[in-house]
């Protein structure tokens, strides 16, 4: 499971997009039996565009074997 987490975090670094160190991502499990799996996205970004980027570049990645938790907080954009 940790391949999954250093594929996505070398691609979210490498995207000048998105600035990769106020994010994190955590592996675990869900379900009666524990059998899902769940990749949960943590952190910060400046803009609402940054974040979508992220959880696109992670939802790609994860593919059907994750159900992928955003929890990604926008801090740099004023509220509407």
């Amino acid at each position: 499971m940790v391949e999954i987490v250093d594929k996505i975090m070398a691609e979210l670094e490498s995207d000048p997009m998105i600035h990769a160190k106020s994010l994190n991502l955590v592996v675990g499990s869900k379900g009666f039996l524990k059998r899902r799996k769940t990749l949960e996205v943590l952190g910060t970004t400046e803009s609402a565009s940054e974040k979508d980027r992220a959880i696109q570049i992670v939802q790609r990645q994860a593919g059907d074997s994750y159900d992928v938790e955003d929890k990604i907080v926008v801090i740099g954009e004023q509220s509407r």
